[in-house]
């Protein structure tokens, strides 16, 4: 897994691209291993700082995707 933030989308979400988050044999591609895991580095970085955990989210969208 690998944190990624996105420079050009408005307020800089973080994404987390999941190695194992895509299936070539159901015709996807590697960009369907992305998850947002923060709508802006601002808060993953306010959610890191303070102690949080930056995995909650990302986390919690990838087992959404798996029920669907």
């Amino acid at each position: 897994m690998e944190w990624h933030v996105s420079l050009i989308a408005i307020d800089n979400p973080v994404l987390l691209w999941d190695a194992d988050g895509w299936e070539p044999d159901w015709g996807q591609n590697p960009h369907d291993g992305l998850r947002y895991a923060a709508p802006s580095l601002r808060q993953w970085l306010w959610t890191w700082a303070n102690g949080g955990d930056v995995w909650d989210e990302a986390l919690i969208q990838i087992k959404q995707d798996v029920k669907n």
